[in-house]
């Protein structure tokens, strides 16, 4: 028996097959994080994804949203550093501590605080799609934490292991964000 086929079918068939091979990519947290790597040569791809995997609808964004995830990430690690600062939760003073150190403290919870702004008008820029501003408010990252480790290192050369953490991450973000705006211009 003879199966009958509408004269359109083969039409509709090529229809679906286009609509099918057409659709985008969607980017993945790993994918993305491969490609920022592959940008720029400083971006930790393990790093990047794990950062992303632990932060609640990052899973769904596309490259765009990944971004803009980066920023509010930094926003996290930008203001938990200024509060553990702070609050005195992360950081003993060495013994031999005084005046300095405190000075050096505060300055830290500026830099910080200031980090976590740096990534928020980052995040406000590429809401608005002004990627080139984004990027730069991303590159001020470095130097803001780098304030932080040149006021510990005047109070006595000693780099709480948490701040380098905090440093480490806050840079490594901007760098990634960076990285994945770039993709997306």
């Amino acid at each position: 028996m003879a199966a009958i086929i509408s004269p359109s079918f083969p039409l509709a068939v090529a229809v679906a097959v286009l609509a099918v091979v057409s659709l985008p990519a969607e980017a993945t947290i790993e994918s993305t994080c491969a490609a920022a790597a592959a940008r720029d040569r400083r971006v930790d791809a393990a790093f990047c994804a794990r950062q992303f995997a632990a932060y609640h609808g990052a899973a769904e964004a596309g490259t765009w949203g990944l971004a803009r995830t980066a920023a509010l990430i930094g926003v996290n690690l930008g203001d938990e550093a200024a509060y553990d600062i702070g609050e005195g939760k992360v950081v003993r003073p060495p013994p031999a501590g005084g005046e300095m150190w405190e000075a050096a403290l505060r300055e830290c919870a500026r830099a910080y605080d200031a980090v976590g702004m740096a990534f928020a008008e980052g995040a406000d820029e590429l809401g608005a799609r002004r990627y080139a501003e984004a990027e730069e408010r991303f590159a001020r990252v470095a130097a803001l934490v780098q304030r932080c480790d040149g006021a510990l290192a005047v109070a006595g050369d000693w780099s709480p292991p948490e701040l380098a953490r905090y440093s480490a991450e806050c840079q490594q973000m901007a760098v990634i964000g960076i990285a994945i705006t770039d993709l997306i211009k």
